[in-house]
């Protein structure tokens, strides 16, 4: 199999995995107040599916990036 083939494989994974990710996240804890949003929740650490949601987001949108580098690189 081609590199490149495995790599579009692999982004296409990536990207199902953030669209997952950023769908269910709550938007109005996540702007703060300057901008519009509710901003009562910056205080606060969050908790269970947020913390997780919001670590599985980052962690999808760096290896995205990463193997969008790759994937140029590759060709």
């Amino acid at each position: 199999m081609d590199l490149g083939m495995i790599l579009m494989g692999v982004q296409v994974v990536l990207s199902i995995i953030l669209v997952v990710s950023i769908m269910p996240q709550d938007t109005k804890s996540a702007v703060p107040s300057q901008f519009g949003g509710e901003g009562n929740q910056s205080y606060f650490k969050p908790k269970g599916k947020e913390a997780f949601l919001a670590r599985t987001t980052k962690v999808a949108g760096v290896l995205f990036f990463i193997n969008a580098i790759a994937m140029l690189l590759v060709k």
